[in-house]
């Protein structure tokens, strides 16, 4: 009969209990992982499957620790280390729903917001296509293995064992945030530019031919002037994206 101590059962349940509070916490905000259309029975398989691959190349205290005051303490940071990989790329997305806040607000679709569920905001209907659109490219430029790759480096960067050892200050968070609107701004000022000078074209008509109603025309000829504006810039926005998902996830690959 095979017996086993405590002490070797506690050692194999820590080896997997760790990590996989890392990764659950990653899943639990992570772009298209936290996605509520998947169910919490397909995250918490995902979860485990993804721990089952990198038990072997971390190495964990036994659970016991866990109830311990230096236990809690590797607890609460490896959640935040997992909250923090899947905010940093959260951040990406949240510049390109901007940049579709805006040019939405642009192309005069403000008025036309609705419930996302899928983000839990009020989002107009540019907004929502962009971050839709996000969720396509990065899928598509295999962002979902950089992020991946990017949680197992945080394994050798920042082991389970250490102490409270979180890579990112209020500074760097605000520099993150800085770079969000940056990409945003990147993305939506030629949008911009073009319903500014179809702006600028209206008024001029209207002083020209004071009897035109601008409101009639003028209103669909922004939305019409802003979509055909979108799919000619559309093949133009991976290149942002790549290189914010790349900058986001590149503090855990140093």
């Amino acid at each position: 009969m095979i017996a086993f101590s405590s002490e070797q059962l506690a050692a194999w349940y820590g080896a997997v209990f760790w990590p996989l509070v890392r990764v659950l916490a990653l899943i639990s905000v992570a772009p298209l992982l936290s996605h509520r259309a998947v169910p919490a029975r397909i995250k918490l398989a995902l979860a485990l499957g993804i721990t089952a691959v990198l038990v072997p190349q971390v190495s964990s205290p036994p659970i016991t620790d866990v109830m311990t005051a230096p236990g809690l303490m590797l607890l609460v940071n490896n959640i935040l280390i997992g909250l923090v990989i899947g905010f940093t790329v959260r951040l990406v997305f949240a510049a390109l729903e901007l940049a579709g806040e805006l040019i939405g607000l642009q192309m005069g679709l403000s008025f036309a917001g609705f419930f996302n569920p899928a983000s839990g905001q009020m989002q107009n209907a540019i907004a929502s296509f962009m971050a839709l659109l996000a969720l396509l490219m990065f899928i598509a430029i295999d962002g979902h293995l950089m992020l991946l790759h990017a949680l197992a480096e945080s394994f050798r960067l920042y082991p389970v064992e250490v102490g409270m050892s979180l890579p990112m200050g209020f500074d760097r968070l605000l520099r993150l945030a800085a770079d969000m609107f940056g990409i945003a701004l990147t993305i939506a000022l030629p949008f911009l530019a073009v319903m500014l000078l179809t702006n600028v074209v209206l008024g001029v008509l209207a002083r020209v031919a004071p009897q035109l109603n601008v409101f009639a025309v003028g209103f669909p000829l922004t939305i019409l002037v802003g979509l055909a504006t979108l799919f000619l810039l559309l093949p133009y926005i991976e290149v942002p994206l790549r290189a914010a998902l790349e900058r986001a996830l590149g503090i855990w690959m140093n």
